[in-house]
């Protein structure tokens, strides 16, 4: 139990924010433990104390002080009794920059310091002398330190938690905690450049925490640390370190949590933990490291948790984790390994393994062997394309594996063997076409299948037998036509079953019987023409069912009878004509009924009698033209009726039975021509009706009589005769739409009995005028729409004294002039839409008082000029559309920081602009971050166009004619996000031009005349997006790119490229998406893309004249190996266009041998003879990075001998057959050894 003692009343919002505040302190004393007291309680009154909420536990009082000022604060620790647990001061005064020593008066009693998001600079030596005795944590956070102060440490001397984080501290100088005894120090988020040797001096037996993360170290401070015996926990992430010294001696032996995340380190040399071998936990991720020496961690014997992901590896030698045996969790997700061979093997602790988003290629048999605790495996979004039947044999605990994404062609048979406890399975978006019976036989712990996506053809019995767990099992978008009859009947747990989105026409008896546990079937999406009457039998548990998207052409009484908790169907978008009386009978529980899109032609009062549970009946693009008298009655709890779209014709008496609860009703397009009285009778719950497209007259609005209704859609129907008292049976009226009825004018009284009006939509009419006092009794009346009609002015009468009106759209009329101030009636409009009129003059500003205007649309007028006082008495006006008019430059007088001084979006487009603005003039835009000046008559951007446009984030200019752009034009705009240059006549963009926008992101030079790429400056390493395409670029230089280092996506897909150089994209670390198609490069640049591979995410070549030939070779593999780069689908493939008798032909669908001919091995030579061995070496076309081998010969006495070598050397023995060998008839063993291109020799048979 908890008293806040003290509650401040002054200002919702910092009440709002003390009061949760103290919220918080509440729940930490709850989670503390401490026990709180209302009796004598130690927090000052109200009355003495209105500014800081205080909370009394047992242990002391908890304080906080938002906005606190140096006097207020010293006031409230004057007048607080006892000990104080915690204080915290936020949002310290701004003008206090200095701490000194009148802010805690003597004999406070402090134990917990915060004082956060402040503009303290400086500490002064005296400052905390007050509380010095028993502060024990101090926090000085978001401020503006630039040093430690020392002096103001000294005496402190039960601190033990000291946070700094986030100030501007630059260095730590020797001594600069001497004398503190602190456990934990936090340094995160300063400036820090440089550690003195001695910086932590007097802390080498107490600290044990050290955060320094983000900050801007760019090494690895060995010396200041090593002195440090207890620390255990060290933060270094986001800075600039690129390697961990070792000089012999300097150690960290008690570190047992190191994180080296977001630095700089590219490669992990042999040993390289040397001095902190006591590591448990390391973090390397995002890092760019790309290579791994195989003994990079042969030191951290006791590393439990390894995160390398996020980086750039490709290749990790067998032996990388064969010391690390109690390791439990590695994540290497996000890099680009290709082969796992033996990695994972023989790590007993392993538990947790990350491998997802990679480029593994295949699961070996000896990938993960006698790792035996190993219980999660992530390898989603790989290019596996083969898995080895051994690869889980030892893997008994394992319980879940996701292998989602991937291009498995086939799952063996023995697979799964031993992976009894595998209790989730995720195989979806691979190209498993077939499953065998027996796959999943002895998992028996399997609750989760996911098959989705695939290529899968049939579901055979037995496939899934027997899976007595099994509660969801997906099979949805694959091209399933046939299910075995009791194909999923073994599966007596099952609750969900997807099998949406395949081609099955017929589906039988494939459930269990008298199943306990199925709650959802999905079939929609089939092309399922009939279903068996068994094949629902039994499923009383069943809640929700997709049958939609499917050929049913009608529904037996017999299909659903034992679907008794059911409470969803989904029967859309099939052709049911035929409903068979009491077919919905045993849904006794059914809520929601989706019966939209078939051709049911009546409902009888039999066809929903027994569905009293019913909520929700969707019957919309049906032909329904008869509902029979009272067929509804029995939907005592129907809620949404939707019969949009069908033939009704008229609505009698007897449709809508009194005492039905609808809310939503939609007849919209039901060929309506008449109401009969009393239709809606007792509809007392009816909140929105739509009645749009229909074919009914003022007549039957007279018969709308719906006393709360509150939403009422009448577009397009025939109200041309509209009579004053059509509505008046609306009293509740809030929103309603007349859109395109006919209508010519407005009774003065139609909307008199609608006093609630919030939004009348009266678009696509012909009213030319609006009589004074319409709209005068609308109390909240908040939106006007008169969009096309026939107005040639406002109608400033009927717009007098609205004062709630907001929002006033009259486009497309024919308005030729407007007086604004004759809208004053008006004073809280904020969004006026008047586009697409003839406006040719506007006028009455001096007098406007429109204050609260947001936005105004003029765009589609005839507008040459604007005068200088335009809507200057409309300071918070913020988005300006002047898009096609008649301006041949910016109207600068009107819309500048004199008239609009927040004017943050301007569109211009679409004028006969020849010039952005008079250069003369001396009219700045503040505030504008914004501007559209496309489709225009511009031809030159001059140097002066936007020296006045400071503040601009995104500029428009595309579809022009510019053909030349001066030196320095975007010179002035160096807060500059978006450049849109695309479809102009550009045929140079010197380097110069794009000097100075250091935060550029986009930049759009497609559809121009570009023949040269110039080197891209410096100041564009902001740049994420570039789009050159469709200019006439031929080549790609080396030093193009070169400076552009966060580029992400580069679009060059439509020039006329055919030379890449092979170093073009090397500088681009970031690069994602690489689209080079439709150019005429008849060879890919391979050697370009070899960069990029272990980033690259979408790579597209398609359309360029390839050569097919030996050359094309390694391309063909690489583009192999990396599928996952590479879009494939008929209108996006790279085919061939040499030689003649290949042209068209798919060129990874192609084999070598079909577009070479040539011999693999090109010569062959045998080197070396000695005794015992012999050098077999080749030249080969293939590019393996195989070369030769080692043939050691051995006596056949000495067997037993080599095969001991060979198990601790080689992952695989063979023997010769004597007989087909020119070796002595004792030679029967070789010993291979492989010369390979990788980082270190790989054996492999």
């Amino acid at each position: 139990r908890a008293v806040a003692t003290n509650c401040p009343q002054h200002g919702a919002q910092e009440g709002h924010m003390m009061a949760h505040n103290g919220a918080q302190l509440l729940i930490l004393a709850s989670l503390l433990g401490l026990p709180v007291f209302a009796q004598d309680n130690k927090c000052p009154s109200l009355a003495a104390n209105p500014s800081c909420p205080c909370f009394n536990f047992e242990d002391g009082i908890f304080l906080e002080c938002p906005a606190a000022t140096s006097t207020s604060l010293r006031s409230v620790l004057q007048i607080v009794s006892g000990p104080i647990q915690s204080l915290s001061v936020y949002d310290l005064d701004k003008t206090v920059t200095r701490l000194t020593s009148d802010f805690f008066p003597e004999g406070a009693v402090v134990k917990h310091l915060q004082i956060s998001q402040s503009n303290l600079e400086e500490i002064h030596d005296d400052s905390l002398t007050a509380i010095k005795p028993e502060l024990e944590s101090l926090s000085l956070v978001s401020g503006k330190l630039r040093e430690i102060p020392q002096k103001a440490f000294a005496g402190l001397v039960k601190l033990i938690a000291l946070d700094l984080e986030s100030n501007e501290i630059s260095d730590l100088p020797s001594y600069s905690f001497y004398g503190l005894h602190l456990i934990k120090l936090n340094m995160k988020g300063n400036q820090i450049q440089k550690v003195s040797e001695y910086a932590f001096a007097g802390l080498e037996d107490s600290l044990s925490e050290l955060d320094i993360a983000e900050n801007k170290l760019l090494y690895f401070p060995m010396t200041a640390f090593r002195r440090l015996e207890r620390l255990r926990l060290l933060r270094l992430s986001w800075n600039e370190i690129s390697f961990i010294p070792d000089d012999g001696y300097s150690r960290l032996d008690s570190l047992l949590f190191l994180d080296l995340s977001s630095n700089n380190f590219e490669k992990l040399g042999e040993d390289c933990f040397q001095p902190c071998s006591s590591v448990r936990t390391l973090s390397l991720y995002y890092n760019v490291i790309e290579t791994v020496h195989p003994d990079a961690f042969i030191s951290l014997l006791g590393l439990e948790s390894l995160d390398l992901s996020h980086n750039k590896i490709v290749f990790l030698d067998s032996t990388t984790f064969q010391t690390n045996k109690k390791l439990r969790s590695i994540d290497l997700s996000h890099n680009h390994v290709h082969y796992i061979s033996g990695v994972f093997a023989f790590l007993p602790d392993l538990k947790e393994l990350f491998l997802s988003e990679n480029n593994i290629l295949e699961i070996p048999s000896d990938a993960f062997t006698d790792s035996t605790n190993l219980s999660v495996i992530y390898l989603q979004q790989n290019a596996i394309r083969r898995i080895d039947p051994e690869a889980l044999g030892t893997l008994v605990n394992l319980a879940q594996l996701h292998l989602s994404s991937n291009f498995v062609p086939h799952i063996p048979r023995d697979l799964f063997q031993q992976n009894r406890n595998l209790t989730s399975l995720s195989l979806d978006s691979n190209w498993i076409s077939d499953l065998e019976p027996g796959t999943f036989d002895k998992t028996v712990s399997l609750r989760e299948i996911r098959l989705h996506n695939n290529r899968l053809q049939s579901v055979h019995r037995g496939v899934f037998d027997p899976l007595p767990s099994l509660l969801e099992l997906h099979l949805q978008n694959n091209e399933i036509a046939s299910i075995d009859s009791g194909a999923f009947r073994s599966l007596q747990s099952l609750q969900h079953v997807n099998l949406q989105g395949n081609v099955i026409s017929e589906l039988g008896d494939v459930f269990m019987h008298e199943s306990p546990s199925l709650v959802s079937i999905q079939l929609d999406s089939n092309s399922i023409i009939s279903l068996h009457n068994d094949s629902l039998r039994g499923q009383s548990s069943v809640q929700i069912m997709w049958l939609g998207h499917n050929r049913l052409k009608r529904l037996d009484s017999a299909l659903f009878r034992d679907l008794l908790l059911i409470q969803r169907v989904y029967l859309t978008n099939n052709s049911i004509s035929y409903i068979e009386d009491h077919a919905f009978e045993p849904m006794q529980a059914l809520k929601f009924l989706d019966l939209s899109m078939n051709q049911l032609f009546e409902i009888t009062t039999r066809t929903f009698a027994e569905l009293h549970e019913l909520e929700e009946l969707y019957l919309s693009y049906n032909v329904l033209k008869t509902i029979e008298p009272r067929a509804l009655t029995n939907l005592k709890k129907l809620r949404i009726l939707d019969l949009s779209y069908n033939h009704l014709t008229v609505l009698h008496d007897d449709i809508f039975q009194e005492g039905l609860p609808i809310r939503l009703l939609n007849l919209m397009n039901c060929s309506i021509s008449k109401i009969a009285v009393g239709a809606f009778r007792g509809l007392n719950n009816l909140n929105e009706l739509n009645l749009n497209a229909n074919k009914l007259t003022s007549q039957d609005l007279g018969h709308l009589d719906i006393p709360g209704l509150r939403v009422l859609k009448l577009s397009n129907n025939n109200f041309s005769d509209l009579f004053g008292a059509a509505l008046n049976g609306l009293p509740s009226l809030q929103v309603i739409s007349l859109d395109g009825c006919d209508i010519d004018r407005l009774p003065h009284d139609v909307f008199l009995k609608n006093k609630n009006l919030l939004k009348i939509d009266l678009s696509h009419n012909s009213i030319t005028e609006v009589a004074h006092g319409v709209f005068l009794n609308l109390n909240v009346f908040k939106e006007l729409k008169l969009t096309a009609n026939l107005f040639r002015e406002l109608p400033y009468t009927a717009l007098l004294n609205i004062s709630t009106m907001e929002i006033l759209s009259l486009s497309f009329n024919r308005m030729t002039s407007v007086d604004i101030s004759r809208l004053n009636g008006l004073p809280n409009l904020k969004e006026l839409d008047l586009r697409n009129n003839l406006i040719s003059s506007l006028s009455g500003f001096a007098s406007s008082n429109l204050t609260q205007v947001l936005s105004v649309d003029l765009s589609g007028n005839s507008l040459s000029a604007l005068p200088a006082n335009f809507f200057h008495h409309s300071p918070l006006m913020r988005r300006m559309d002047l898009s096609c008019n008649r301006f041949r430059q910016i109207p600068n007088s009107a819309l500048s920081e004199n008239t609009l001084p927040g004017l943050v979006w301007l569109n211009l487009t679409g004028n006969p602009l020849v010039r952005i603005h008079d250069i003369a003039s001396s009219h700045r835009y503040p505030a504008l971050e914004e501007i559209h000046i496309s489709s225009t008559n511009l031809s030159i951007v001059t140097s002066k166009d936007f020296e006045n446009f400071p503040g601009l984030l995104h500029v428009y200019l595309g579809f022009n004619r510019i053909s030349r752009i001066s030196p320095g034009a975007f010179g002035s705009l160096p807060h500059l996000l978006t450049l849109d240059l695309g479809v102009n006549e550009l045929e140079l963009l010197p380097q110069e031009r794009l000097q100075g926008l250091n935060h550029l992101r986009i930049l759009n030079l497609t559809h121009n005349r570009l023949k040269e790429l110039e080197e891209f400056p410096v100041d564009l390493r902001s740049l994420q997006i570039l789009d050159i395409s469709f200019n006439q670029i031929a080549r790609i230089s080396k030093i193009t790119f070169q400076h552009l280092e966060n580029l992400a996506e580069l679009y060059l897909y439509g020039n006329w490229i055919s030379s890449v150089s092979n170093e073009a994209f090397k500088p681009l670390k970031k690069l994602r998406t690489l689209d080079l198609s439709r150019n005429y490069l008849e060879n890919i640049p391979l050697n370009a893309f070899r960069p990029l591979e272990t980033q690259i995410r979408s790579l597209r070549t398609e359309e360029n004249p390839l050569s097919c030939s030996c050359d094309s070779q390694e391309l063909w593999e690489w583009l192999r190996d990396h599928q996952k780069l590479v879009e494939r689908t008929n209108s996006l493939e790279l085919r061939c266009e040499h030689p003649p008798e290949l042209r068209g032909r798919v060129f990874l669908d192609l084999d070598p041998e079909q577009f070479c001919d040539q011999p693999l091995v090109v010569k062959l030579g045998i080197q070396d003879i000695q005794p015992f061995s012999v050098l077999v070496s080749w030249q080969s076309r293939n590019h393996s990075g195989l070369h030769g081998y080692q043939v050691a010969y051995y006596s056949i006495d000495m067997v037993d001998e080599v095969r001991i070598i060979m198990n601790v050397h080689l992952s695989n023995k063979f023997s010769l057959d004597q007989n087909r060998t020119n070796v002595a008839s004792k030679v029967t063993l070789l010993y291979l050894f492989f010369y390979t291109l990788l980082p270190t020799s790989r054996l492999v048979d």
